[in-house]
């Protein structure tokens, strides 16, 4: 039902993203005020992961997420989180420290600029290889044994 309540906003938040995505090149802040943009990001492998509070895989998936960003930032690989609902940004923050998020998150005030609106399903993340390329969409609950099966398959098939 949750979903229902929050329809009209994820529309709005949807046409918000795209259209800003056609004006910007993915320009956003993380919640820690840093502007970034997703040129920051080439030449790193980049998982963006789309979460809500009230998505229980998405819950789940945090621990396994913040390990896999922690064994990996050595390895060239980089961890964005994007709330789902167009929270405030202190809502956002505390939502971060009640379930332990350590890797950045992406702002939600200003609307971030990202190239793809948000997924029908949660959890998504979405894998952009080092030259900025979408390369691969996870959808569902992912642990840490399947994040390092699909960028360790990823490397492979970017160097071919």
């Amino acid at each position: 039902m949750k979903t229902i309540a929050y329809f009209p906003r994820l529309v709005l938040f949807s046409i918000l993203l795209i259209s800003a995505g056609c004006s910007q090149n993915g320009e956003f802040d993380l919640l820690g005020g840093q502007k970034r943009s997703l040129d920051d990001y080439k030449g790193h492998w980049l998982l963006v992961n789309f979460w809500a509070e009230w998505c229980a895989p998405c819950i789940e998936e945090i621990p396994a997420i913040n390990q896999f960003a922690r064994l990996n930032e050595s390895n060239n690989v980089r961890v964005l989180g994007v709330s789902y609902e167009p929270l405030s940004n202190q809502q956002l923050k505390a939502l971060v420290n009640q379930w332990d998020i350590q890797y950045p998150m992406i702002a939600t005030d200003p609307i971030p600029v990202l190239p793809f609106s948000l997924p029908p399903t949660l959890p998504t993340s979405y894998l952009i290889d080092p030259s900025g390329k979408l390369v691969k969409r996870l959808v569902g609950l992912q642990t840490l044994e399947s994040l390092t099966k699909v960028i360790v398959e990823a490397k492979k098939a970017y160097k071919k």
